[in-house]
């Protein structure tokens, strides 16, 4: 669900998505709604700001990306490390070999949302303040009831008569969720002026080839997402001549998925 998730927003953000000072709810309940349709559950706006809120892959990502004898892969959005590095690494933390010498599902989807406004490693955007230990990404029950969001008290307060804003933050939620949410709604504002408009129809098209793994597929969106023009030929192939494409473009990427 994470990754129907964040294919769903940056989608959204290819096709021109524009925020003011947040995500509005109208884009919240599109992709709750695509969601509960995809996985037949029921899922709330609430629900799908929670798990972006809450969302600290990327920022794991980057991390890693940052680490001594760490290549990047482009092409095939990977973080490599030599054996003797990666053995010494897994064996000190475990939980990271699913981001190590591994093609990264999503990669391209986080880049676009995350990418120039979330807060990475020790400090935040704008700021020279560390934001403390990262922390392990939580694992976000979608069918439990979020909290409620923050509404406005409509009783006066004090002898003014002033009320209170909706600029107060509701008691809970941490300095770290807070910079970290700020820095996700500034990065798509941001890229929602530079990212190109996405080949459409082009997931559609992808997801619904037979005979191919998810795995393959998604790795195959990847490409076209990032390739337009080579998207916009796709589209106009016969369903023989895409078959032959999905095949050569895993075979020549050496796709073992």
């Amino acid at each position: 669900m994470s990754g129907f998730i964040l294919r769903r927003f940056s989608d959204l953000v290819g096709q021109g998505l524009k925020t003011d000072k947040g995500f509005k709810e109208v884009h919240l309940n599109t992709v709750a709604r695509d969601l509960s349709e995809f996985a037949n559950v029921e899922v709330t706006g609430n629900q799908v700001y929670n798990h972006l809120r809450k969302w600290t892959r990327w920022q794991k990502t980057w991390k890693l990306k940052e680490l001594s004898g760490a290549n990047w892969d482009e092409q095939n959005f990977m973080i490599t490390l030599d054996a003797e590095h990666y053995n010494g690494h897994v064996k000190d933390h475990p939980k990271d070999a699913e981001f190590l010498n591994t093609h990264l599902v999503n990669y391209l989807q986080m880049q676009h949302i995350f990418g120039s406004g979330v807060a990475i490693g020790r400090f935040d955007m704008g700021s020279t303040e560390p934001l403390g230990e990262q922390q392990e990404a939580d694992a976000i029950d979608l069918d439990v009831e979020p909290p409620k969001m923050p509404v406005a008290n409509s009783t006066p307060q004090g002898p003014s008569g002033e009320k209170a804003t909706l600029g107060k933050r509701k008691r809970g939620m941490s300095e770290k969720d807070a910079q970290l949410y700020g820095g996700l709604v500034k990065s798509v504002d941001e890229l929602s002026s530079e990212i190109k408009p996405g080949t459409i129809g082009i997931y559609k098209a992808v997801m619904d080839i037979p005979d191919f793994t998810k795995a393959a597929q998604l790795f195959c969106l990847n490409f076209l997402m990032v390739n337009k023009g080579v998207a916009e030929g796709f589209m106009e192939m016969s369903a023989e001549d895409i078959e032959y494409w999905m095949k050569d473009h895993l075979a020549l990427h050496h796709f073992g998925g």
